[in-house]
């Protein structure tokens, strides 16, 4: 009888062991699965990152280049203005053509 309640007792034991042992089995596949689910999550944000980094390296090339462009482009715009500072302009030219025209009724 006393063997038959040691058996019991061995077996109870390695029942608990077992059970306790798949917990842990349990327990670090749930944390594999969470490893595995973070690291995918940094994947993407690796590659938004990345993403990212190139359009502003791409913005901030294409920046620079329009200043530069301006910086060395001449200023024709002034050459323009001097073309129409006439001093021969007489404001009231329309007015006279038209009492051209009365003069002629």
């Amino acid at each position: 009888m006393e063997r038959l309640d040691d058996l019991l007792k061995t077996v109870k034991a390695q029942e608990a062991m077992s059970v306790a042992k798949a917990n842990e089995v349990l327990s670090a596949l749930k944390t594999a699965e969470f490893l595995k689910k973070k690291e995918e999550e940094d994947k993407k944000n690796n590659t938004i990152a990345i993403v990212i980094g190139i359009i502003l390296g791409v913005v901030a090339v294409a920046a620079i280049a329009y200043a530069i462009y301006l910086y060395f482009a001449p200023d024709c715009l002034d050459d323009f203005e001097d073309e129409w500072e006439d001093d021969d302009y007489e404001p009231d030219f329309e007015d006279e053509f038209f009492e051209d025209d009365k003069k002629d009724e």
